[in-house]
């Protein structure tokens, strides 16, 4: 599906709006994501989700590995591939290995996992698919993740629970060169 909403470009932002793109094309080696594009629609909103969003992968103290574990699943889960993709190569950069990524549609049975991530996956897929988690993957998550980190597992989720919500409905497409690395 292509986008239903138009990619912005720097020059469409208003004056007073544009350094949202250059501070983006800074962070991202000159490169602004479809993602961005599409929500600088709403310049005041995409302020606070860069915000929200940096906060969370880059100032919490969760495992860089378990909160790529579940942003991925979240991904694959509702078939977001502009999410999946993206992910699959930041969980690439923080140390997830591909056997561990080619082996999530079977993360219950596969080897690749330890019970830890096994239990950050378990939260990933209930909260994404029914919202509701059972008492057995919270107690399982409080086994060894402390309350700061849990909430930042908890509030990973639900921020790319949200993001795939913009997505798909609005058709993000991967950037041409983009592909799983």
């Amino acid at each position: 599906m292509a986008a239903r909403v138009p990619y912005l470009k720097r020059e469409d932002l208003a004056e007073a709006d544009r350094e949202i793109f250059d501070n983006l094309a800074a962070e991202r080696g000159g490169v602004v994501g479809n993602i961005y594009r599409t929500l600088a629609h709403t310049p005041n909103l995409l302020r606070r989700f860069l915000r929200l969003g940096g906060e969370l992968r880059n100032k919490t103290a969760l495992d860089p590995k378990l909160r790529e574990l579940a942003i991925v699943t979240v991904g694959r889960l509702t078939d977001a591939q502009y999410e999946y993709v993206h992910h699959w190569n930041l969980a690439r950069r923080v140390g997830i290995r591909r056997e561990q990524l080619d082996a999530l549609a079977d993360w219950e049975k596969s080897p690749e996992f330890s019970d830890n991530e096994r239990a950050v996956i378990r939260y990933a897929v209930e909260a994404t698919n029914t919202v509701k988690v059972r008492d057995a993957t919270w107690n399982a998550l409080t086994a060894f993740l402390d309350t700061r980190r849990l909430m930042e597992l908890v509030q990973n989720v639900a921020y790319y629970n949200m993001v795939v919500r913009i997505l798909v409905p609005v058709g993000v497409e991967l950037e041409s060169d983009t592909t799983r690395q």
